[in-house]
């Protein structure tokens, strides 16, 4: 089994704005518990393991903001019906009157990402638009779900272009797309369009600079967080 993570990104809004407004939407997922469970950069691995991995429930780590944007990470652990962070990327985006970006990393398959602005959906993202399709999609049904970099302008870090975004997201598959090089059931030929998802999404977050230029650690965060100072980091466990 490939990699699975769900991240999503609020943009020019601290942790304190965040925290009130992720509870009151968890209301409606039938949430209604909440816990903060203390963190220091030395015990968040003890804490995945006895705080969470061994119990059932959902989990929310909340950053503190780096350069412009607060990274929130959801942890389902052990539930029947997993709940998915990226359903409320456009009530958040609302609620704070500001950007949410949300990134959906499938089986390190696929990515997805949703871009919200005031509850207004901006744009969107998939890496693989016929991965879960059993009939091939016809050209209007592919272009519909082609991303518009353009939405990001506003966001950009000074120093990147909208080009240059549009380039890490176009690799594999849109560049097969555009080539007309698609077999018949629609997959990109021959493998040459192969892309590791897990490194998109890393270059992806870097271009944005949503933790730094040279790091984006909510990826594959299993790993990568736990290097990372968390000790002005929020986790939230919710419980019905």
């Amino acid at each position: 089994m490939g990699l699975f993570s769900t991240s999503l990104n609020v943009y020019k809004k601290d942790q304190s704005d965040i925290v009130d407004v992720l509870k009151a939407l968890l209301l409606k997922r039938r949430l209604s518990i909440f816990k903060k469970i203390e963190l220091t950069s030395e015990s968040f691995q003890k804490v995945l393991e006895s705080n969470i991995y061994s119990n059932s429930g959902v989990f929310y780590l909340i950053t503190e903001r780096y350069n412009q944007w607060t990274t929130i990470v959801e942890l389902n652990v052990n539930l029947e019906e997993p709940f998915y962070l990226y359903e409320l990327v456009n009530e958040l985006s609302a609620k704070l009157s500001t950007y949410a970006l949300s990134f959906h990393l499938h089986d390190d398959d696929v990515l997805l990402y949703n871009l919200e602005r005031n509850g207004e959906s901006l744009d969107g993202y998939n890496s693989m638009p016929q991965y879960f399709e059993t009939d091939r999609l016809s050209k209007n049904e592919i272009i519909s779900q082609r991303h518009n970099t353009k939405k990001f302008l506003e966001i950009l870090p000074d120093s990147k272009t909208i080009d240059g975004l549009t380039k890490i997201l176009d690799r594999g598959y849109w560049q097969a797309f555009d080539n007309n090089d698609l077999d018949e059931d629609g997959i990109p030929n021959d493998g040459k369009y192969d892309t590791i998802e897990e490194e998109r999404l890393k270059e992806l977050g870097q271009y944005l600079e949503i933790y730094t230029a040279k790091s984006f650690p909510y990826a594959n965060w299993h790993e990568d967080i736990i290097g990372l100072d968390l000790s002005k980091c929020f986790l939230l466990k919710a419980d019905k």
